[in-house]
């Protein structure tokens, strides 16, 4: 549901910077700007290059806005990350070195997502609910009590023990 909505405002940001508002990118800011720096810093590593790479995303995006053909926003800005970041990790890195981070980038990526959905699976469906509401579509524990029907320090506590639950899980891998 967040995620939807934040796709369709980055979609609209988008279209205003390539028709030439370039207010539209404060926009686009508040609702990318952590995940476009957090998808720098799990390419980059060092949070002083993240922030390099955040600020090159939002200049190529001003740059490039027009080649925005629709579909899923956020995963274009994304990707525009993920190319800045990449290119800042050329510039810092013989090629040697840049295929081998991108080697294992892609394999802690994935061996992340996996572990996480199988500790995820683990989980009741209302706590996997609950767990997916607050930490993925950044709902508060007001909004997923309204979403629910719990109380609110119901749905905190059934919250903290699901994380306590995959965190456990984490361990054991």
């Amino acid at each position: 549901m967040e995620n939807k909505a934040s796709s369709a405002l980055c979609g609209a940001a988008l279209r205003k910077i390539a028709a030439g508002d370039t207010d539209a990118l404060s926009e686009l800011y508040d609702v990318m700007g952590k995940k476009v720096f957090f998808t720098a810093y799990s390419v980059l590593g060092n949070y002083h290059d993240a922030e390099d790479a955040a600020q090159n995303t939002f200049v190529e995006i001003i740059k490039c806005a027009r080649k925005y053909a629709g579909g899923d926003a956020s995963a274009w800005v994304i990707s525009v990350a993920r190319n800045q970041a990449l290119k800042l990790l050329r510039t810092r890195k013989s090629a040697a070195e840049l295929e081998e981070a991108e080697h294992e980038t892609e394999e802690k990526d994935m061996a992340s997502a996996v572990t996480l959905l199988d500790a995820l699976d683990r989980l009741s469906p209302e706590d996997k609910r609950i767990v997916t509401l607050h930490a993925l579509c950044d709902l508060s524990f007001a909004e997923i009590s309204a979403e629910t029907g719990l109380k609110k320090d119901a749905a905190q506590k059934r919250y903290r023990r699901a994380i306590e639950k995959m965190k456990k899980y984490y361990g054991e891998k």
